[in-house]
């Protein structure tokens, strides 16, 4: 489980639905994979920090395991 990436999608009201949506991926696969359970691709650790207003580095959001 990625720590601070579920605690910034909290914090900045981004779904499981909306990283799903970024990648063009099932629900269900996006949540595997912000629970740890698949791994994110580099391409996709990217695209889903450019999410985030704030706290947006690869190396914080993807930390904290």
């Amino acid at each position: 489980m990625y720590r601070n990436l579920k605690a910034e999608m909290i914090k900045q009201d981004i779904s499981i639905k909306d990283i799903a949506s970024l990648l063009n991926i099932k629900v269900d696969t996006a949540r595997l994979k912000v629970n740890g359970k698949i791994p994110f691709r580099m391409p996709e650790c990217k695209e889903i920090a450019s999410l985030f207003q704030e706290n947006n580095s690869i190396d914080y959001l993807f930390s904290g395991n």
